[in-house]
């Protein structure tokens, strides 16, 4: 069934046409039962796509769902204003790093990861220097990737954007491949000389057994077939190859504090979330193995200024003047120090799993 929705953006009327499907069930499980978590959700950040946004909790898996939700041929409309159609913005490549701070990471990068940055901190120093949540942002910085081995290592990003990360996982050894569905991230992903596809999973044209390592960061959220993106992640997986995904938490702090005005909700653009649970079932469900999570993700700061905005109403990437920063700096705070305690209540889930070897 399918609704057709005139979008209109700051009142003008356009001539595209967003359209919608129903699902009546989890895009997940396939589970039948869920409830309302949020009704009358709005695209707050981007504002981009119009009209209202429901979200459902499956009652089978927990995971939470939109529905009816903008079908796979027009949702590319809620992403007219998205941020891959800016200009590429330089990559923070390692080796390239000149300053104290680069110093000290790259020598932290050599200790815990294995690398050989030349402009680096002694092991010894880098452990001292470089604090908890400075770790934190080194690993998703490089999405917890050890260094490559003897031989060539290939790993293919998902929903690679302009092609930041592809170029610092180039820098750190690895021959690289980037998936994305944005035409205009494309071209600025390949003026930086990458091997960009136009797509997303699954994937035709690339074939099974291709990657030592497949890399989802804050996509699998955006995709409407979860399980067939997953289960083409496994087959394009050497064996033994590892699979890094990250995305909005379900059981984030910030959730259940701002609740509809959560950043990490993003209507009509996120149309699936996952606790930690519900995606290591799916992962484990499609055939990985060995799943890891992280402990500590460091993105409380953009959560939680991001949802401040929102309630106030405000662009939350235009750097908007909050009305009480002050409180927010303190939330920010006890949200880091409730993480390093309980990980599970993190603003971002990150789990790492891993292709049965034969």
């Amino acid at each position: 069934m399918t609704d057709t929705v005139r979008p209109t953006m700051d009142g003008v009327p356009t001539p595209e046409t967003l359209v919608l499907e129903q699902l009546g069930r989890c895009p997940a499980c396939a589970g039948p039962e869920r409830d309302v978590m949020f009704a009358g959700l709005i695209d707050g950040v981007f504002r981009a796509a119009p009209g209202e946004w429901t979200l459902h909790r499956c009652r089978g898996c927990d995971c939470a769902y939109l529905d009816p939700r903008p079908t796979a041929d027009t949702i590319g409309l809620a992403y007219r204003r998205y941020y891959t159609h800016s200009a590429p913005k330089p990559g923070r490549l390692p080796s390239r790093r000149r300053n104290l701070k680069g110093w000290m990471r790259n020598g932290d990068l050599n200790r815990r990861y294995g690398y050989a940055f030349a402009h680096a901190a002694p092991a010894w120093l880098a452990a001292a220097l470089l604090g908890p949540l400075d770790r934190a942002r080194q690993d998703v910085f490089v999405r917890h990737l050890p260094a490559p081995g003897a031989g060539t290592e290939t790993l293919l990003d998902v929903g690679c954007g302009d092609g930041a990360f592809l170029e610092v996982a180039r820098d750190c050894g690895y021959a690289v491949t980037g998936l994305e569905p944005d035409p205009v991230a494309v071209e600025g992903a390949r003026s930086r000389g990458l091997e960009v596809h136009l797509g997303t999973l699954p994937s035709p044209a690339l074939a099974a057994d291709s990657f030592d390592h497949i890399t989802l960061n804050h996509v699998l959220e955006h995709v409407h077939d979860p399980v067939a993106t997953v289960r083409e992640a496994l087959r394009l997986l050497k064996p033994g190859g590892r699979l890094w995904v990250a995305l909005p938490n379900l059981d984030a702090q910030g959730l259940a504090r701002f609740g509809p005005h959560w950043i990490g909700l993003e209507a009509p653009r996120h149309l699936t979330l996952f606790t930690e649970p519900s995606l290591r079932r799916l992962l484990v469900e499609s055939g990985f193995v060995d799943v890891q999570a992280p402990s500590q993700d460091p993105d409380a700061p953009f959560y939680f200024y991001g949802s401040t905005a929102l309630a106030e109403g405000l662009d939350p990437y235009a750097r908007p003047k909050l009305s009480d920063p002050a409180t927010v700096r303190r939330q920010v705070a006890a949200a880091i120090q409730t993480s390093q305690q309980d990980p599970r209540r993190n603003e971002s889930l990150t789990l790492i799993a891993f292709k049965a070897s034969r």
